[in-house]
């Protein structure tokens, strides 16, 4: 049995759930709502006593959460908004068998993502990352113009890929791009690809490394931090 009520305490609205339990417990949920769990008997003083014991915590822990508010989970359906290249777009999802992968309009700003029946957040998730693919590999070739021309350094060869970092360069010269670069504004691939490029230089992360980045890239902290920017 579980006795649920509202109550507000130095003008904190609180959900308190009475249950049979034998302790106290306090949560936060990430919208900022704050939970007591509380004994069933437990009298209303102690509770109160409970959580003023810990008000500096919750007001500084709800003021952060707040602040920055969870993001709604991608579902990839209509209305949603997507980028390529930095820009937003709206997604809207069509049903055509002759139409296999999607393609937007950058008048209109709109991604047209051509979906099965009764697809599932990972199918469309699959249709749009092939979009991001195309917008990489068609642009590669200036990407790596204007890179090794900076750098003075081309790779054997480059990957365009859907995995958990950026990029990565391995010691045989092969360079592998994420092609959830193409969501970012251009400016971000040629930070990645010059930082790459320059592994061909320096294989590690140290104080040479980043003289070559400076030189290269000298901007590349700014850029960095625009790179790992939610969207």
């Amino acid at each position: 049995m579980v006795e649920r009520e509202e109550i507000e305490i130095e003008g904190i609205p609180i959900i308190l759930e009475r249950k049979n339990i034998k302790n106290l417990y306090l949560r936060i949920k990430p919208d900022g709502t704050v939970k007591v769990s509380s004994p069933m008997r437990l009298s209303d003083e102690a509770i109160t006593d409970f959580v003023l014991s810990r008000i500096d915590w919750i007001k500084d822990t709800r003021a952060k959460m707040l602040e920055n508010p969870p993001k709604p989970k991608v579902k990839y359906k209509d209305g949603e908004t997507h980028y390529i290249w930095g820009e937003p777009y709206t997604l809207q999802l069509i049903s055509n068998e002759d139409v296999k992968k999607a393609f937007y309009d950058s008048d209109k700003s709109i991604i047209y993502l051509p979906v099965p029946k009764r697809s599932n957040i990972k199918q469309r998730e699959k249709i749009l990352f092939e979009l991001y693919r195309d917008e990489m590999n068609r642009n590669l070739d200036y990407f790596l113009e204007k890179c090794t021309y900076f750098v003075g350094k081309e790779p054997k060869e480059v990957k365009i890929r859907n995995m958990k970092n950026w990029g990565n360069c391995r010691k045989d010269n092969r360079v592998t791009l994420n092609l959830k670069l193409a969501k970012k504004p251009p400016i971000c691939t040629e930070y990645v690809l010059i930082h790459e490029l320059c592994h061909l230089i320096e294989f590690n992360h140290g104080p040479r490394f980043k003289a070559l980045m400076d030189n290269f890239c000298p901007n590349w902290r700014e850029i960095k931090k625009l790179l790992n920017e939610e969207q």
